[in-house]
């Protein structure tokens, strides 16, 4: 039976490059995987209005990246959480299954959970941006839960933007371990599961549940391990429960000189809430982020992925690319594959620059004159926060730091009076409005973070494309 959470992974993941941070948000991160119909994979929305929005713009780009996965599944049905019903029989045997992996977890044997099979080191392009973590990463998977005497590789902790390489590389090191090193026991889990896993096995034992996934199995399912591998720890912040059983499981395992491998979209010390003594354990290994990929090593990457597909692009249409897209590897390899469909579609062997131009055009072209309402738009969708809030006169954290950084980006994109953008924000003095704009410049010099959250926003408005 098909794994629909793995193959649910690698799809968003290859969605996740045809699409700005925003989009993806709103929309694609609201599905969830059902079950497996009659070769149609059946997806369940939120409501009425995203499905519709779904069906209308996004349907056939999810299920042409469903069926390049897995050439089984031939469609897609978006339904509500009152349509499940027709699909109960479906729902127990993929449920069944799915209890049936998480009891051999439960056990330690990581056998049912395998890694993507083409993420491996020979075809991760090491450039500038990402050496130091991909010697750091092929070393580990050598030699799990060693140290030299000198510097220790446990944890290994790698941060960078959205995009950039870091689960190619964990996936990278779970490959290898299984094919050099089998006998170990391995488990991969993002930061949001483990936190769900404690939740369920905390509720089940304090309710004298009958489930057999209580605190013991919990445990045993995240100690008796050889490789930990969590994806994604800046989920774990705010989260104060999570980081002290995260606490007692990662020095369980440092004691008893197993591996452990983190990744996250910043540093350890920028991850807010982050307990200090948890905040010590993660850069008491080595921290190896991966920054923006220079225009040589994006062309290393098109062509890579080029050889590894087998197809013709000339390398006009590659240095067009590399050229257009520098926010991340995902947006890159989505736009190669979107150039090699359409030349397809127009029964072309090879694309020419003409063709990938217009293939691309509506992520390309430039728009109309932006104005401050779309700035505001970005930050909030890509922040989650609301456009009533940021302009209201409300002042917590989340709602003042969304403020700040939309009134940075207005003031640095756009000529306007400070008079008048305080006026867009509520009727606030220009005074305020220089305070905001130089908090954020301030935080430039030296919160990392913050400046790859501006690059986001600045994608999802496109700007730094050049015209074509």
């Amino acid at each position: 039976m098909i794994d629909i959470i793995s193959l649910w992974k690698e799809v968003t993941y290859k969605i996740s490059g045809s699409l700005n941070s925003a989009a993806y948000s709103l929309w694609i991160d609201t599905l969830v995987p059902v079950c497996i119909k009659d070769s149609t994979l059946i997806l369940k929305t939120p409501s009425q209005a995203t499905r519709a929005t779904l069906s209308t713009r996004y349907k056939e780009m999810i299920k042409d990246f469903v069926f390049e996965t897995n050439n089984q599944i031939k469609d897609i049905e978006l339904v509500l959480e009152e349509d499940l019903k027709y699909f109960e029989k479906e729902i127990a045997e993929q449920s069944r299954v799915q209890k049936r992996d998480d009891e051999i977890l439960t056990n330690g044997d990581t056998s049912s959970s395998t890694p993507i099979s083409r993420y491996t080191f020979d075809n991760f392009v090491v450039g500038e941006s990402n050496k130091l973590a991909y010697h750091a990463a092929l070393s580990v998977a050598k030699t799990p839960g060693s140290s030299d005497g000198y510097l220790s590789f446990n944890p290994l902790y790698i941060y960078g933007g959205v995009g950039l390489g870091k689960t190619h590389l964990i996936h990278s090191i779970w490959n290898y371990l299984l094919e050099n090193n089998p006998k170990l026991k391995v488990l991969y889990v993002a930061a949001e599961k483990l936190t769900n896993d404690y939740v369920e096995a905390l509720t089940n034992s304090s309710s004298k549940s009958r489930s057999s996934f209580n605190m013991s199995a919990f445990r045993n399912k995240y100690r008796n391990i050889d490789v930990l591998m969590i994806e994604d720890v800046q989920f774990l912040q705010n989260k104060s429960g999570s980081q002290d059983m995260l606490f007692h499981i990662f020095n369980d395992l440092y004691q008893n000189s197993k591996q452990i491998i983190l990744s996250s979209d910043r540093p350890p010390k920028e991850i807010n809430s982050l307990e200090d003594r948890l905040r010590s354990r993660f850069e008491g290994g080595l921290l190896a982020d991966i920054s923006m990929p220079d225009i040589e090593t994006r062309i290393a990457i098109i062509r890579k992925k080029i050889l590894l597909e087998n197809v013709a692009v000339p390398d006009d249409v590659v240095y067009f690319l590399a050229e257009q897209f520098d926010n991340n590897i995902r947006e890159l390899e989505g736009a190669l594959s979107k150039v090699i469909l359409y030349s397809h579609l127009l029964n072309k062997k090879t694309p020419s620059l003409e063709t990938a131009k217009e293939a691309l055009r509506s992520v390309t072209q430039p728009n109309r004159a932006m104005d401050a309402d779309d700035i505001i738009n970005a930050v909030c969708s890509y922040l989650r926060v609301s456009k009533t809030d940021i302009i209201s006169k409300k002042k917590t954290k989340d709602i003042a730091e969304a403020r700040h950084m939309a009134i940075y980006l207005i003031t640095d994109i756009l000529s306007i009076p400070l008079v008048t953008i305080g006026q867009i924000f509520g009727g606030r003095d220009h005074t305020t409005i220089i305070h905001s704009r130089d908090f954020i410049a301030e935080k430039l010099k030296t919160d990392t973070y913050v400046a790859m959250q501006l690059k986001d926003i600045k994608g999802i408005l496109n700007l730094g494309k050049k015209s074509i």
